[in-house]
């Protein structure tokens, strides 16, 4: 398996890690093709990188979509929470600047990600 901690998405360059990507196909993977979900499991177990590569090929448009899905929901999420913000008061909640900063830093990251899969 994966731990959350390889799940991520670079900044600079804008790509997600592999792990992203396996586990995008592994969810798609149970929805629509169980077979080809217990091949890529088993694949990724044994360390069988070509049977890995080569599913994530017939599926890459699938996998793709998801993944601008995920990112473009997020970011619609983190938009959402930076309005929720307008007009309270700092004194009441002293943290605030500190999480839109962190939130403008995420924000940041998946414009990245997004303007990575637009030439994919």
């Amino acid at each position: 398996g994966y731990s959350h901690e390889r799940m991520l998405f670079y900044r600079g360059s804008g790509e997600a890690s592999e792990e992203v990507w396996d586990v995008l196909l592994y969810k798609i993977l149970g929805e629509n093709n169980p077979e080809h979900q217990q091949i890529l499991y088993a694949a990724h177990m044994i360390g069988d990188d070509d049977t890995k590569q080569a599913l994530h090929n017939q599926y890459y448009s699938e996998t793709l979509s998801a993944l601008k899905s995920h990112v473009d929901g997020f970011l619609a999420e983190l938009e959402d929470l930076s309005n929720r913000t307008v007009g309270r008061d700092r004194n009441v909640h002293p943290r605030l600047p500190i999480i839109l900063q962190h939130n403008e830093f995420v924000k940041q990251v998946f414009l990245a990600v997004r303007e990575n899969l637009m030439y994919k």
